[in-house]
């Protein structure tokens, strides 16, 4: 099975989730959970999807990807960076379309270019330049590693070597409760669940 999750990361929680499939595509999970005014982040698998910009667009929803560095950028106008932009590490703003070609060609959007000593990124969004400076697109990108961490804390707590059930609709079942275990323990006490407080509540 495959656990797509729309996870809160200025709560620190997840809001919704849809367990398919092992084999079910995170592009169209993620299509089905658009919310009009949701910020949806995504590394450079969701980059590579040009017809996702547009999708996700129409409904009403922005995003921040991250896309590969061989892709083709039709610059359009390039944007001045800030004091702040430089401090964060952006090299270049511009607003511009991808694809090679006028058939592939995505939605106009804002490139920003970051450097740091240890990494490069290239990001892309749709939200306008009062919504997010390129400054703080690259921050909300980085907060995506909350979404890595949360994944790791849930197979950490739930110990996923043995399933209660062999078809999907038995797994599923055993992660939900576990999601909602997780965030009834949360708003509780106030804290992330550690193991051993999913240990009593499993032993209970």
């Amino acid at each position: 099975v495959r656990l797509h999750l729309r996870f809160n990361i200025v709560k620190g929680l997840p809001e919704d989730a849809t367990v398919q499939r092992g084999k079910s595509c995170e592009r169209q999970a993620l299509r089905q959970m658009c919310e009009p005014g949701q910020v949806n982040v995504g590394d450079r698998f969701y980059g590579e999807d040009y017809r996702l910009f547009s999708d996700v667009q129409k409904a009403g929803s922005f995003f921040v990807f991250r896309i590969k560095e061989t892709a083709v950028i039709n610059a359009e106008q390039e944007i001045p960076l800030t004091a702040e932009d430089q401090a964060a590490g952006v090299v270049r703003h511009v607003w511009a379309t991808l694809g090679a070609t006028e058939a592939l060609r995505s939605i106009r959007l804002r490139v920003i270019e970051i450097r740091t000593k240890d990494q490069h990124l290239l990001l892309v969004t749709n939200l306008s330049m009062d919504k997010a400076s390129a400054a703080l697109v690259g921050l909300i990108y980085r907060k995506r590693w909350d979404v890595e961490l949360f994944f790791r804390w849930i197979k950490c707590i739930l110990g996923c070597r043995h399933f209660f059930a062999e078809s999907p609709q038995g797994v599923a079942i055993q992660l939900y409760l576990a999601l909602i275990a997780s965030v009834l323990l949360l708003y509780y006490t106030g804290l992330r669940p550690n193991k051993r407080a999913m240990e009593l509540i499993q032993m209970y």
